[in-house]
């Protein structure tokens, strides 16, 4: 997805870069994030941050939504793409993924924003449009 209509609205968070003190919480909430979609779509391992070198490199990309030392959300950013907008279980329906896909968006450098959705994830491609981004492209697995 391209983000091709911007919206007028500005976040109302911040957030931090990645700090190795919210592993453990990161690990679970990815992987909650992602399993019911890895195993509706097959990809296996269902989850994904198996062991500690995924944290190995690239974490300087994520940034947390957190809240009195809760891991509520979290964003990577990397160039003009978005990647892994991912919203705790127990925060969900309550606006946050939102606000930090409005965050990604102040704060990335480039006038061409991309993400990738996988369609099987209507509520994320339903946030997304709402929020500016438009389908230019599809790929099969």
């Amino acid at each position: 997805m391209e983000y091709l209509r911007p919206v007028d609205e500005k976040s109302t968070i911040e957030m931090i870069p990645y700090s190795p003190e919210y592993r453990e919480e990161y690990r679970r909430v990815y992987n909650e994030c992602f399993r019911e979609m890895r195993k509706a779509l097959d990809i296996k391992p269902y989850d994904f941050i198996q062991d500690n070198s995924f944290f190995d490199s690239g974490m300087e990309n994520v940034y947390l939504l957190t809240d009195n030392g809760a891991l509520v959300g979290s964003v990577a950013m990397k160039d003009s793409e978005i990647d892994d907008l991912i919203v705790a279980r127990e925060y969900q329906r309550r606006g946050y993924g939102r606000q930090i896909l409005l965050w990604a968006l102040e704060h990335i450098r480039s006038e061409r924003v991309v993400l990738h959705v996988a369609e099987w994830n209507k509520k994320a491609v339903s946030l997304y449009e709402k929020t500016g981004f438009e389908i230019v492209d599809t790929i099969e697995f």
